[in-house]
């Protein structure tokens, strides 16, 4: 049963560690082409949230088989459980708002302003 909590330690940390280069890879997109958003709107639409899941489901089965190892022990009771899949859900919603602004919105500073963003989303990021 180690090896199996450690494994999915292990997969937690490779999945949120792809999503944050992922995201950082966005924000740098926006920063350094002027035609960046055809490319980052589908991306802040299907493949982020696609991580986001992956995520999420790593971290509820973490919370269940690897509820006694020290990773998961240091946070408080339901933080894989609870806190992290709450977390991705709004993350979602982020990237959401933040693909409508890019669409929606056609001003050279959006893109800049929306790199940003994505940037403080990953200084924050909870988990």
């Amino acid at each position: 049963m180690a090896h199996l909590s450690s494994n999915l330690i292990s997969k937690f940390r490779e999945a949120r560690g792809n999503l944050v280069t992922l995201i950082d890879q966005q924000a740098v997109f926006l920063r350094l082409d002027i035609n960046s958003r055809n490319y980052v709107i589908p991306c802040l639409r299907g493949q982020i949230p696609q991580y986001l899941d992956i995520v999420e489901t790593i971290s509820k089965k973490m919370a269940v088989d690897s509820r006694h190892h020290p990773y998961v022990l240091v946070h408080q009771k339901d933080f894989y459980s609870v806190t992290v899949p709450m977390h991705c859900a709004a993350l979602k919603g982020q990237c959401a708002h933040l693909a409508n602004r890019l669409r929606d919105n056609n001003c050279t500073d959006i893109p800049i302003a929306v790199a940003k963003q994505l940037d403080d989303l990953i200084a924050n990021l909870p988990f």
